[in-house]
């Protein structure tokens, strides 16, 4: 059902494959994201309503979820759920306070005085999925974090279920949230819509969310139009285990990534022959129990698989140049070894810190950087939706001593305009 497959044996193409992952897909999809991008942009509404009638199954009239479906949606929701949903967003709201930019200024020398100012972008628009399942977490996360950056306009798109509808514990959540502009659209059409605009949706700044190849190819082809938090596709996660990790645990956590897509990943590593045969054991038999089994069978044949290295070394290059989205580290001294971690988006500490429990409760960001672009991209947090300006206070006697500076560069510059804007002060 999962392949276990030793480093030193495998093959070049098989090794290239999991680093990718899904990633080497994209160029796939492009021409018909393209078309839809096109599309949305010359014919609006029209446009949204047919991709949703063809892609989604579903024909709607509008495409903007009302105040009274937001009520509504609140009120038939278990209350239950609504007091754990308020508890996520007390703990996010923690973790997300701490990372709040703010303004600081400095005389770096006498009379320049430097700075920044932070302000946040004056409107984002969050991509949250749909279609296989409800996903209020990513709402919440990413809601949280926008609204403690202090943007003003948060539009909202997500993909209607087989009614028609947004899911009422999605609603729920912008509710909680206070975010009323919601719109019953997905895919790579809502990317189109949130970044050139439509008549119901007026154009953002910054689109921000996860989703699937093609609504991650969608955003990567508006980047520029807009800006775009990173490169987030289907969700992955890499386990490093030795002797003391439990292989219940990790078989649950290889399914857990994997049946949220069939294009997920879920990729353990180990020293031990002994241990990956337990670990898919354990696989086979808790795949048995899952609604969502035959999603996460597709998605173990794709791009997860077990790895059995020679040593820690290996694995930690191997680690390295994976560079998850998630990282758990089962290991008997978990601290030790993240020091020799340099690309993950988000790590996971002992045998009891499942990906699962930063997805849904301990408050940080699940948003995260997936396919190797954890090497160069963040997750995403306050900053992701906040702007910096920089400051520069000069007095008289400070421009005085800048002045030779400035000389001197626009003379090898060969920009001596630049230097008489300086002269002419003195």
């Amino acid at each position: 059902m999962i392949k276990i497959i030793r480093l030193s044996e495998m093959a070049e193409a098989d090794l290239d494959r999991l680093m990718k992952r899904s990633t080497a897909d994209i160029q796939d999809v492009r021409p018909v994201v393209s078309k839809i991008i096109q599309d949305v942009r010359d014919r609006g509404d029209p446009a949204l309503l047919d991709y949703t009638e063809e892609l989604d199954g579903v024909c709607l009239d509008t495409i903007r979820v009302t105040r009274d479906e937001i009520r509504n949606a609140f009120e038939r929701t278990d209350t239950g759920l609504i007091e754990r949903m308020r508890e996520q967003i007390s703990y996010s709201t923690e973790f997300h306070k701490r990372q709040l930019r703010r303004d600081w200024k400095s005389e770096v020398t006498e009379g320049v005085t430097l700075g920044e100012r932070y302000l946040p972008i004056d409107s984002v628009g969050l991509y949250v999925p749909g279609g296989r399942a409800a996903y209020p977490s990513v709402l919440q996360i990413l809601g949280v974090a926008a609204r403690t950056a202090g943007v003003p306009r948060i539009a909202i798109c997500t993909p209607p279920n087989s009614q028609g509808n947004v899911p009422d514990p999605v609603l729920a959540m912008a509710r909680l949230l206070d975010l009323e502009e919601v719109y019953k659209v997905g895919g790579a059409q809502a990317v189109a819509a949130l970044a050139y605009g439509t008549e119901s949706i007026e154009p953002v700044l910054k689109i921000v969310g996860p989703g699937n190849i093609y609504v991650n190819c969608a955003k990567m082809s508006v980047y520029g139009t807009v800006d775009i938090d990173m490169p987030a596709g289907p969700s992955e996660a890499l386990i490093i285990a030795d002797g003391t990790a439990d292989p219940r645990f990790a078989a649950a956590d290889i399914l857990a990534r994997c049946e949220h897509d069939p294009k997920a990943s879920a990729v353990l590593l180990t020293c031990s022959d002994v241990f990956a045969g337990k670990v898919a054991e354990e696989i086979e038999g808790q795949v048995t129990g899952l609604s969502r089994g035959e999603i996460i069978i597709q998605s173990l044949a794709n791009y997860s698989a077990i790895v059995v290295c020679e040593d820690m070394d290996d694995i930690v290059d191997f680690a390295n140049e994976y560079a998850a989205e998630h990282l758990e580290l089962m290991v008997e001294d978990p601290w030790k070894l993240l020091d020799r971690i340099d690309n993950a988006g988000s790590v996971f500490l002992g045998n009891y810190s499942p990906v699962a429990a930063g997805d849904y409760a301990s408050g940080t960001n699940h948003v995260l950087p997936t396919g190797q672009f954890a090497r160069m991209f963040s997750p995403v947090g306050v900053e992701t939706f906040q702007k910096r300006s920089e400051l520069q206070y000069i007095t008289e006697e400070g421009l005085r001593r800048l002045g030779p500076v400035v000389k001197a560069v626009s003379d090898v510059e060969g920009l001596d305009g630049h230097y008489r804007s300086v002269e002419v002060r003195l």
